[in-house]
């Protein structure tokens, strides 16, 4: 286990006077959000502490009950536990039915209310990036998976010129297409990866979300050719990491407008503390503070 990254087995005992909460994930030690949480909850006054906790895929059912056991007054989720969190949660409001998706938890004495911030928090930060009007744009999601799931429920919600769902394995894209069907407000279709049609439609294609884990780790390749990326296009890839992604950085020398995650992290991660504490998020400690964890500071 890396330092810093506790399991639900071996999770030190609560520091006494400080309210605690974490990050669920598989892998988990990238995660950023300590720094960015502790930066939100000092700005507030709050004395908490903010750990990660790696938890393997399908064992968060059994999970859960350890953590509340320890002290946890509610917690963020990440790869690959979103979905199943939505199932244990005994209150879900409509930000997580609407993706059947939840990436922020509180516990209640009702037990545990969980919200998605995820959708939000990348509205809020393309608004922040680009001012972009999803109405006019020709939209490609790349994974069909945990983040790229939520923000084709919000895309196909509020309408844009026309949703394209792309992923390696293509039954989940047609099974997310036929749950978009009932809300889709915008024409959505599939596209097999890296066939003829999906190179068409990435030629097409205003913005581009890459929502897969590719360029996560080092050494990852692209998740496209390159030769798909040109001027004028937007690129947002919901991976971040300190040096950027492969996919950002052959983007921009191609003459995209591409960005990586890191302020879909803060917006998101502002709203969730927001969830928690019911006061407003003070973004700019939040920021200052992601951004020096991530190398980036100004």
């Amino acid at each position: 286990m890396k330092p810093g990254v506790f399991t639900p087995a071996n999770l030190p005992p609560p520091s006494p006077g400080k309210k605690r909460y974490g990050v669920l994930g598989f892998p988990v030690a990238h995660s950023l959000s300590p720094a960015m949480q502790e930066a939100g909850f000092h700005a507030l006054g709050i004395a908490a502490e903010y750990l990660r906790v790696e938890i393997a895929a399908g064992t968060l059912a059994q999970a859960v009950p350890q953590l509340q056991g320890a002290g946890f007054q509610g917690w963020n989720c990440t790869l690959p536990h979103k979905e199943t969190m939505f199932t244990l949660c005994q209150e879900t409001d409509p930000k997580a039915k609407e993706s059947g998706s939840v990436n922020t938890v509180a516990v209640r004495p009702r037990g545990l209310h969980g919200t998605s911030t995820d959708a939000d928090g990348w509205e809020d930060d393309v608004a922040e990036c680009w001012k972009l009007h999803l109405s006019d744009q020709r939209v490609l999601i790349l994974g069909c998976g945990g983040v790229g799931r939520t923000l084709a429920f919000r895309i196909a919600a509020k309408g844009c010129r026309c949703l394209i769902l792309a992923n390696r394995t293509p039954e989940k894209a047609l099974r997310l297409l036929e749950e978009l069907r009932p809300i889709a407000r915008t024409p959505v279709s599939v596209v097999p990866w890296n066939s003829p049609d999906f190179q068409q439609a990435a030629r097409e294609a205003d913005l581009w979300i890459h929502a897969t884990s590719l360029g996560l780790a080092s050494g990852d390749p692209l998740p496209v050719t390159e030769n798909l990326l040109r001027p004028g296009l937007k690129v947002y890839d919901t991976v971040y990491r300190q040096d950027f992604t492969p996919l950002v950085r052959m983007a921009r020398d191609r003459g995209a407008q591409a960005v990586d995650g890191l302020g879909m992290l803060l917006h998101q991660g502002a709203r969730a503390l927001s969830f928690w504490t019911g006061q407003p998020a003070p973004v700019p400690a939040m920021r200052a503070a992601l951004e020096k964890a991530a190398g980036r500071a100004r």
